[in-house]
């Protein structure tokens, strides 16, 4: 039973019986973690003030109860008001929940994770909007640094298949399992570890060739380069693919309809 408070981000919310809901949180101390909000969808003045209150963005302090995986609100506050998001910013903000939704599961303590995410949404309300593409810089570091976060880095620095350090001038495949090589990877690994490890995991391969001199800027994080922001999108889209399952995000949708 947990009666102390909790600091957290509401990552997502659904309906839950009669006037309930059910929220999902990003914590600091204990990861993700679902809380059961009773007459949230109610009437009167108090489910006016939780309905307030639990707001995505926002910086929460939260106190719960329960023994078992669901949890119940006993309290909540503001801590700090959620930034005014205008359109893109908005929907860049959609995505992060939902990339947390799909890829961090219950019970996995991330105290790095939490702050990554809050600074990855100050960093979007930060954006200059005037300028092309400025959300997808806040928007590759986080996915980056969530997927090092779950086990599943992206190496920037060498050929998975030579280990020698990755050439500027040199051309590069990706594959999501095997990361980056000059030589195409069911040509450069062996027929047998090739089908072990089809039967192990779905993977991707980018079909585009990556210049080694983006792959260089990513590594120092420096995105500064339109072709660089470009090469950055479609190896996260790759290196993703895997663990979303085959499923759209939905907050892709959105940008497509924007």
């Amino acid at each position: 039973m947990n009666h102390s408070l909790n600091h957290c981000f509401l990552l997502h919310q659904r309906p839950y019986r009669e006037t309930s809901v059910i929220i999902d949180l990003l914590t600091e101390s204990e990861g993700r973690v679902s809380v059961v909000c009773k007459g949230v969808r109610g009437s009167g003045n108090k489910a006016a003030s939780l309905r307030s209150t639990l707001q995505p963005f926002a910086a929460l302090s939260v106190a719960w109860s329960g023994k078992s995986s669901l949890k119940s609100l006993r309290s909540a506050e503001v801590t700090r008001l959620a930034p005014r998001f205008l359109q893109h910013q908005l929907y860049a903000a959609l995505y992060l929940n939902e990339l947390l939704i799909r890829l961090f599961q219950q019970g996995e303590a991330q105290v790095n994770l939490f702050s990554e995410y809050r600074h990855a949404i100050t960093e979007l309300s930060n954006v200059d909007l005037t300028e092309s593409g400025s959300t997808e810089i806040p928007l590759r570091r986080f996915e980056f640094k969530l997927l090092a976060t779950l086990g599943f880095e992206v190496d920037f620095s060498f050929d998975t298949v030579t280990s020698q350090p990755i050439e500027a001038e040199g051309l590069y495949h990706f594959h999501s399992e095997f990361g980056f090589s000059q030589q195409p990877f069911m040509e450069a690994i062996p027929d047998t570890m090739a089908e072990l490890k089809k039967e192990q995991q779905v993977s991707s391969q980018l079909k585009e060739l990556v210049p080694g001199d983006h792959l260089l800027a990513l590594q120092q994080q420096d995105y500064s380069r339109v072709e660089v922001r470009r090469a950055a999108k479609l190896i996260m889209r790759a290196a993703l693919a895997p663990h979303l399952g085959g499923r759209a995000l939905k907050s892709r949708e959105l940008y497509s309809k924007k």
